[in-house]
């Protein structure tokens, strides 16, 4: 009778750690609630209008930024500040003394320091949020 309570006790125990991992799972799945194309036309669009990213190959937070747009991110206007860096324009990041990583520059001269959500540049930039 002991061994049956104890038995009953582990299968609980596994299943209820079953249920937790699927929760993250699609938890996780979340992170793409966007298609690709609704992404790509975004950034096209933050391009067009005139804002642009400076930052560098190595900065993590710049990573960061870059993952949140994946495949997208080619069609935003990046500046590259090491001069290390592939494309690199460093004298410009110079210029427009660029210190921290990412620093997104909009339209109005106005610029923000960080990594920012879709739904930060768009308020920020008029581009429709991704769908």
């Amino acid at each position: 009778m002991k061994n049956n309570k104890k038995s009953s006790k582990y299968i609980l125990i596994g299943i209820i750690g079953i249920l937790i991992i699927l929760a993250f799972i699609f938890l996780g799945k979340d992170k793409n609630k966007y298609s690709r194309e609704s992404i790509d036309n975004f950034a096209k669009c933050i391009t067009e209008k005139g804002t642009l990213m400076y930052g560098t190959f190595w900065c993590p937070k710049c990573a960061k930024q870059k993952k949140i747009f994946g495949s997208s991110f080619k069609f935003i206007n990046y500046v590259e500040c090491d001069a290390r860096g592939e494309n690199e324009q460093s004298q410009l990041c110079i210029e427009k003394k660029v210190e921290k990583f990412p620093d997104w520059q909009f339209p109005d001269e106005s610029r923000l320091v960080e990594v920012l959500s879709l739904e930060n540049l768009a308020t920020r930039t008029g581009c429709p949020v991704p769908q």
